[in-house]
């Protein structure tokens, strides 16, 4: 992947609308296109070593090309690309879709953590750079990142700036496969108002059965 954008607009509801545009190289021979996972599953582990979980909806899917989703292992998994065309060379998609984490689990703040490139790419990516737009003021002091492996906390290769309620910035260095770019911001109790429940009815109904067994 030669170039990565994230334009992320945070909505007060905590749903993010996401616009990725991924320019790609492709070398060798019979490539037809890039698979795109996006977590239906997210674990979150704090500097202070507490942790949570949630499940997203991902709704209001666009792609700039031929494309099938369906989910696979806890992700949506976008195929781009045509059976019958092969790519070579650069080649760029535009990805748009909203997504719902559902309510904050945090008792008595909020929070924006957010993985803005996840680790499921196989490949590497050169350059990124992203835009984050907040519904309301925040306070920067909170913001913070983190690059690299998935334990990582290493937010010395991100530069960004704040203007207003936008973050915009950049990685200072290339991301191997299996790497990524996480976005933390702690935000006030009730930053985020009229967040669906997200529960998880099917979970539930499998629990049941196996109890039942």
């Amino acid at each position: 992947i030669q170039s990565y954008d994230i334009n992320m607009v945070v909505n007060e509801n905590n749903t993010f609308d996401i616009t990725e545009t991924i320019a790609v190289n492709f070398t060798g021979q019979n490539k037809h296109g890039i698979f795109r996972k996006i977590p239906l599953k997210n674990s979150v582990t704090r500097l202070d070593g507490t942790e949570s979980n949630n499940r997203a909806k991902i709704s209001n899917i666009s792609v700039s090309d031929p494309y099938t989703a369906s989910n696979e292992n806890g992700y949506k998994v976008l195929k781009i690309g045509s059976s019958s065309e092969t790519v070579s060379g650069r080649r760029t998609y535009t990805i748009k879709y909203n997504y719902n984490i559902g309510k904050d689990p945090l008792k008595d703040a909020d929070e924006l953590y957010f993985n803005l490139i996840g680790d499921e790419w196989d490949t590497s990516i050169r350059k990124v750079t992203f835009t984050i737009t907040m519904p309301k003021a925040f306070d920067k002091s909170k913001l913070g990142f983190s690059s690299g492996n998935k334990t990582s906390t290493n937010s010395s290769n991100v530069d960004y700036t704040v203007i207003g309620n936008t973050i915009k910035g950049s990685l200072e260095t290339s991301l191997y496969a299996g790497q990524g770019l996480t976005v933390r911001l702690t935000l006030p109790e009730g930053y985020f108002v009229g967040a669906s429940s997200n529960f998880d009815y099917i979970m539930l109904l499998e629990i049941g059965i196996s109890i039942i067994f």
